[in-house]
């Protein structure tokens, strides 16, 4: 349970640092913009990778980029003077509850499932390697 409720930090982590990368990618105008965009990147998309080992991937998906989304749109309003739409922020809310709901729906992976496709794709060579240096 205690790693479950880490993968879905994790989940959060990489969402709401997806908020700023993506927000990035638009006004980033140097090299050193650019560099931290992609350093945003990396870590959401490890932070997926890991959580994805203890929680559906549809489900972590889904969640990752409703924050994501959610966030980049109202960030849009309230730091970069996006013209603000009652409408935008229903369907937020709207996004926001299917994805808590997703949350309150998934299934956790249990460790026999986990070491078995680990196994099956080479990831636990990788994390022994990894260990060993």
């Amino acid at each position: 349970m205690q790693k479950t409720n880490l993968a879905w930090a994790l989940v959060i982590f990489g969402g709401i640092v997806e908020c700023f990368w993506v927000s990035g990618l638009k006004y980033a105008n140097s090299f050193a913009l650019y560099i931290f965009t992609g350093l945003g990147i990396l870590i959401s998309f490890c932070c997926m990778l890991y959580a994805m080992k203890r929680i559906e991937v549809s489900v972590a998906y889904a969640v990752f980029v409703g924050i994501g989304t959610a966030g980049v749109v109202l960030s849009e309003i309230f730091f970069f003077h996006e013209p603000f739409s009652l409408l935008k922020v229903i369907l937020i809310a709207v996004l926001l509850f299917g994805v808590i709901g997703l949350k309150f729906t998934s299934k956790e992976y249990d460790d026999d499932f986990v070491k078995e496709v680990s196994k099956d794709l080479g990831l636990d060579e990788l994390e022994q390697t990894r260990t060993d240096r």
